[in-house]
């Protein structure tokens, strides 16, 4: 009888293990942060920003269906994708990405960066080719949406091995017109460890940068948050939230857990994200 007792509890244990486990990389959630940004003009108060990261097509595990209701129930102003939308191991299943790209930006203009597993993509340029989906490769592109004043979107490419070790400077390739350098900047860059040189260039600073990469960290422990990040290492600093810069607080980044996979198989304690930002006054 013991042994029974003892047998049914291993069985239930190990279910609901395998059940959280299965939640925990699986089903999203969704994030909310309502971010100040410095001198953003009046007009542009409550604009909305839907943020996509690490997707990893075609290993995505949540329920595209329900991320795509999601998105069209916060209503965003626009999406952005944060990079790494392909998978590496198998880009010539890029037509899954093509089909959910337009089924996004049918919901808001839409922006995407490469990512490092994009980067080695031979197919990126049909990838966006066709779906109403911005591919920013070391771009700005100023946007007036409906009642609002400009802003301007840059998007940075994934940086060399050199560029991430030695370059200052990560956003000189990044043409901004004289009349674009006042707008409220919004940068898509997928490397949150790079923050600070993304901000090298004074006259093209983002006001707020949008980056994904480190996927929570993997496993995240309460009041330590995530063990590993590529290119971060152990207890890395940024896998998730928002941060300012040390030299000046004025300038944020926010970091999406993102909503696919990595070569790690398991999330723990660390759920996809969906991320949605409001822009408010400082």
């Amino acid at each position: 009888m013991k042994l029974r007792k003892k047998l049914v509890h291993t069985a239930a244990t190990g279910a609901s293990l395998a059940a959280y486990l299965y939640s925990q990389n699986t089903r999203f959630q969704t994030t909310h942060y309502r971010i100040p940004i410095h001198q953003l003009a009046v007009e542009n108060v409550g604009i909305k920003v839907a943020q996509l990261s690490d997707l990893h097509f075609p290993y995505i595990k949540i329920n595209q269906n329900k991320l795509i209701q999601k998105l069209v129930q916060e209503q965003p102003d626009l999406i952005f994708l944060t990079g790494d939308q392909m998978d590496a191991a198998e880009p010539e299943r890029w037509y899954e990405l093509h089909t959910f790209l337009k089924r996004v930006s049918a919901i808001a203009p839409s922006y995407a960066i490469m990512g490092n597993h994009d980067h080695v993509n031979p197919n990126n340029e049909a990838i966006y080719q066709g779906t109403g989906v911005t591919f920013l490769n070391n771009q700005a592109e100023s946007i007036t949406l409906p009642d609002r004043l400009p802003l301007l979107i840059m998007g940075v490419s994934e940086p060399s091995f050199v560029a991430k070790r030695k370059a200052k400077n990560l956003i000189k390739k990044v043409y901004v017109r004289p009349e674009w350098q006042e707008q409220t900047k919004l940068l898509l860059a997928h490397r949150p460890e790079l923050f600070e040189k993304y901000q090298a260039d004074a006259e093209k600073a983002p006001d707020l940068t949008f980056s994904g990469h480190a996927h929570g960290g993997q496993v995240r422990i309460k009041g330590i948050g995530g063990l590993f990040a590529p290119g971060q290492g152990r207890l890395p600093k940024h896998t998730a939230g928002v941060f300012s810069l040390a030299s000046d607080t004025h300038k944020k980044l926010v970091v999406s857990r993102g909503l696919g996979p990595s070569h790690f198989p398991l999330r723990v304690n660390n759920r996809p994200e969906l991320v949605i930002v409001t822009l408010v006054r400082e």
